[in-house]
């Protein structure tokens, strides 16, 4: 797979996301952190403190409410990153529920910058192993 230098890479699941930059040359992919957030730490400061009350008075489990405010809590912050313009490419990875959730609230400004979604649990590798997966991905 060709990931473009400066790209943002994000690999999420429903408790954790971390955002990588490539740094590579040109062919090669070589990732450097960002941010890691986690459940406990939701990635959207910039929202509205109230404003996933209402999504999680749609699930009867507090552990799918948690997971869905995430999720949309890391969509915001991306697309809040975004329209400030500070990547032009976005490469997302989550596990497929994850991906489906985080479709959900997808605005298309963010849209328009994904070059690739990969539909797997990658959340565990190190960046690494990240980064060798993704060189020899053909997805």
């Amino acid at each position: 797979m060709i990931i473009s230098r400066n790209a943002w890479i994000v690999v999420a699941d429903g408790s954790r996301a971390s955002v990588y930059e490539n740094v590579g040359e040109i062919g090669e992919i070589s990732l450097k952190l960002l941010k890691a957030v986690d459940q406990k730490h939701e990635p959207g400061s910039h929202a509205g403190e109230g404003q996933h009350k209402s999504s999680t008075q749609e699930y009867r489990d507090p552990h799918a409410a948690a997971k869905h405010n995430f999720l949309h809590a890391l969509v915001e912050s991306l697309a809040h990153d975004a329209q400030a313009s500070k990547f032009s490419e976005l490469v997302l990875i989550a596990s497929p529920a994850a991906l489906g959730d985080m479709r959900q609230k997808m605005p298309a400004a963010l849209e328009k910058k994904i070059v690739k979604q990969i539909s797997k649990d990658y959340s565990h590798m190190a960046p690494n192993e990240l980064s060798k997966t993704l060189m020899h991905s053909t997805d």
